[in-house]
């Protein structure tokens, strides 16, 4: 496994680090097998990966229970971040958001506290401010956000904050177009999310009827399905066929699309890490044994200007949630 060093000049995180939003119960992803759940943290610890992403959203909490009774005994093997949401942002409730999980993890602190989404309703001096405090405290280490673009990331600037979740993957380069000055000049990384599409960069799915009705709610999808809270008309088309030439590639060169679409994203100097879900210890070998797989540099190449096709035609809003007006006729989540 290899490490990237953050920005507080001490703490190393894994290059493959492992998200738990399949542990929560959710519809998306189906009932959780909490055992199974807690096996496969275990493992993924023991293989070297460090960093471990879970979030008070998750299931009301549920997937803070399932990383708190995995961590118990290893916590000194864990940089353990977690997400406080966007309705939670004012100093009171980061406060009050923080000590729960706390709890609910059965821990002390947190590595990394992370902010969901942004909020522009509310000053990012009080949800900062409290941050401060939480570290003073001994409740947190580091602070981190989740997708922040251009719109928001000059509220980044001085903060401290050592990496910004967005999606990002072969199909979904829309971060490039998002990814503001301040991130450099502040040596924030990326960390991927969704590096494999939901499933469609495991090659498992060929057509978009294919795929589960609740894993269609994305941008990448039409919204006719009915199940997102986006309206636009997605990127079907252009992305099964990205992805019938990505399995050509992936026969001849003798690599699994999974590997092809880490083997990207570890090449992309932006990225610090790649966050993945896994449901069992059978998954997590498989995208373990994907992303340690090696690229050639021109096969990189031949995968940059195959997707970079697909993303010329995806315009740079980069949310994969929402559209600029939602279906209840309100301004969505812009990065």
């Amino acid at each position: 496994m290899d490490y990237t060093l953050l920005n507080d000049g001490k703490t190393r995180i894994s290059g493959l680090s492992l998200g738990t939003w399949s542990y929560a119960d959710v519809s998306l992803w189906g009932s959780c097998d909490r055992d199974s759940a807690v096996a496969t943290l275990r493992e993924a610890i023991e293989r070297g990966i460090n960093l471990i992403d879970t979030a008070e959203r998750y299931g009301d909490g549920r997937a803070e229970q399932v990383v708190g009774e995995a961590i118990a005994g290893r916590r000194d093997k864990v940089i353990l971040a977690d997400k406080i949401y966007s309705s939670h942002l004012r100093h009171d409730d980061v406060i009050a958001a923080c000590e729960a999980s706390l709890r609910r993890m059965k821990t002390d602190y947190l590595d990394i506290c992370q902010i969901h989404w942004p909020n522009p309703d509310i000053d990012p001096d009080e949800t900062f401010d409290a941050f401060e405090e939480l570290k003073v405290r001994g409740k947190i280490r580091m602070v981190s956000v989740c997708n922040y673009g251009l719109s928001c990331a000059e509220t980044l600037r001085g903060r401290n904050v050592v990496l910004n979740q967005m999606p990002y993957s072969l199909i979904w380069r829309l971060a490039e177009e998002q990814l503001s000055p301040v991130l450099e000049e502040e040596h924030i990384p990326v960390w991927a999310y969704s590096p494999l599409a939901q499933g469609l960069l495991t090659g498992k799915f060929r057509t978009p009827e294919d795929v589960p009705m609740n894993r269609r709610a994305n941008r990448m999808y039409d919204s006719k399905w009915g199940v997102g809270r986006h309206t636009d008309h997605g990127f079907e088309q252009d992305i099964f066929a990205f992805l019938d030439e990505l399995r050509r590639l992936s026969g001849e060169n003798g690599l699994s699309m999974s590997a092809l679409a880490f083997g990207f994203l570890k090449s992309r100097k932006c990225v610090g890490s790649i966050l993945t879900g896994c449901r069992s210890i059978a998954q997590l070998e498989a995208n373990l044994d994907a992303y340690e797989a090696s690229v050639p540099g021109d096969l990189l190449e031949k995968l940059d200007a195959l997707s970079g096709t697909l993303k010329a035609k995806m315009g740079k809003n980069a949310d994969l949630w929402e559209n600029g007006v939602n279906k209840a006729g309100s301004e969505g989540r812009i990065f």
